[in-house]
């Protein structure tokens, strides 16, 4: 009994917590309809189509795309940055922490970043493309690169918009739309850097879910299925087979595979308000199941 009393405040603060910033986030972000759910990520689609159109007509290339989301990331850190700093401290939903903190993990995700697409640049031969964005603005308007930044950037400051209405009314604590859309590109920049990474786990854990959902709906366990069994095993070989076919495909195939993480990433962000709910409705329902127990 006293080990077990012992144990319990170790793991009520962090519980506390995660629970709180569910609510804090459903506050802002409240269960959508399901049609509103697709209409935002109706409007992540519009945005990648831009790109996967520019890609196909062979006016984007592999380099302007790691240019475009490393733009992109920076444009709605200092948007979201100046929109923070107009809230009253007191208000934001996290306080920054301190620089001997912060800086291990800024240096860390440099050296990642700039080693990864030093070597991705290399390998799709794209450090002239990449030169010549940085030595003339002319390369921007052939690329017409400025096309899916200028969608970005009316988003955001929609988005910016949205989020100051909502503090007004509400108050705090300020949790900011135009962030999120930072942390999807951000998760594009990082985990962009393993070639093919993203679309193979999006593949193979996507239709492991497929897998299960149907095998619940047959009220079969698909642990102790042998259909399930194949069914899943059949999945992991097609999520290599698509990743082989991008590998063949050489620069093109790393192209679409790198548009397809953005993809995912974004739409990883939009579904959030989902995941917060479940989060909520788990926490809510463990104390009902203690005293029922």
């Amino acid at each position: 009994m006293k080990r077990n009393s012992k144990a319990r405040p170790n793991t009520k603060p962090s519980t506390a917590a995660m629970r709180q910033n569910a609510k804090d986030y459903l506050r802002r972000f409240p269960p959508q309809s399901t049609a509103g759910t697709l209409s935002n990520i109706g409007m992540v689609l519009i945005g990648n189509a831009l790109v996967f159109w520019l890609l196909w007509t062979g006016e984007l290339r592999a380099a302007h795309l790691i240019a475009l989301v490393m733009l992109e990331t920076a444009l709605l850190i200092v948007i979201s940055w100046l929109l923070q700093r107009a809230i009253p401290r007191k208000d934001w939903l996290e306080q920054p922490k301190p620089w001997r903190e912060r800086l291990p993990i800024i240096i860390f995700v440099m050296v990642w970043l700039g080693g990864a697409y030093s070597i991705t640049l290399a390998m799709i031969n794209g450090y002239p493309d990449f030169i010549a964005l940085l030595k003339s603005p002319q390369a921007w308007i052939e690329t017409r690169l400025y096309i899916p930044l200028l969608y970005t950037l009316g988003l955001a400051l929609v988005h910016a918009v949205a989020d100051l209405r909502h503090y007004r009314r509400r108050g705090g604590p300020f949790v900011s739309e135009v962030g999120h859309d930072a942390m999807a590109r951000y998760l594009t920049l990082v985990l962009g850097g393993i070639p093919f990474a993203m679309p193979f786990f999006a593949a193979a854990i996507g239709g492991f879910k497929g897998v299960e959902y149907i095998a619940g709906k047959a009220r079969v366990d698909p642990t102790r299925s042998t259909l399930a069994g194949a069914a899943m095993l059949f999945v992991f070989s097609a999520s290599f087979w698509l990743i082989e076919g991008l590998i063949d495909s050489g620069v093109h195939g790393w192209a679409i595979g790198f548009v397809f993480a953005k993809l995912i990433a974004e739409v990883l962000i939009v579904c959030m308000p989902l995941i917060m709910v479940r989060i909520v409705r788990e926490e809510a329902s463990k104390p009902a199941a203690a005293g029922a127990s």
